[in-house]
């Protein structure tokens, strides 16, 4: 996946063009859930790279959980003049799955759908987002080519527009 700076900022939600030294962050706490949404686009002091990061905090975690879990936290960084692409990305704190099919793509997606969320207020279902973008769900993700499927049954007859009983 290759876009303009432009276009990624446009994938992850962000309005304007961020800076050196500048973070543009995303925000929403529950009260009932007892939990934080957090995500934030950030550049250091180098212009030639972006970071992307989404966490849930919780007031009381889940039983064996820790308080803050890290969902999703990517970097891109510049191909070319005026190309940015992702570079390496992490999931529920692991390395992601470089089998994924366009994985770079998936991860702009899940960032700009969880922050369309949040700017509405709404802490979404994570799990529900992860499994939407990264479950493989949509069509011929994992075909590589080639035919597929059965052969249809055709007719002889029908093929030459022969009538019964003659012709």
């Amino acid at each position: 996946m290759k876009l303009t700076f432009r276009e990624l900022m446009d994938k992850l939600g962000v309005p304007h063009e961020i800076t050196p030294y500048e973070t543009y962050p995303f925000n929403v706490y529950d009260g009932g859930k007892g939990m934080t949404c957090s995500a934030e686009v950030r550049m250091g002091p180098d212009p030639h790279e972006i970071e992307a990061e989404v966490q849930m905090m919780f007031d009381s975690p889940p039983a064996g959980q820790p308080p803050m879990r890290q969902i999703l936290w990517f970097s891109a960084k510049p191909l070319l003049a005026n190309e940015w692409e992702t570079k390496d990305a992490r999931l529920n704190g692991e390395p992601i799955d470089r089998s994924i099919y366009n994985w770079e793509e998936k991860c702009c997606a899940f960032f700009g759908d969880l922050a369309r969320f949040l700017k509405m207020e709404e802490i979404p279902d994570i799990d529900a987002l992860i499994d939407e973008h990264f479950g493989g769900k949509e069509r011929f993700y994992d075909q590589h080519g080639g035919g597929g499927g059965k052969s249809p049954k055709i007719k002889p007859a029908a093929l030459m527009n022969i009538k019964k009983g003659g012709f």
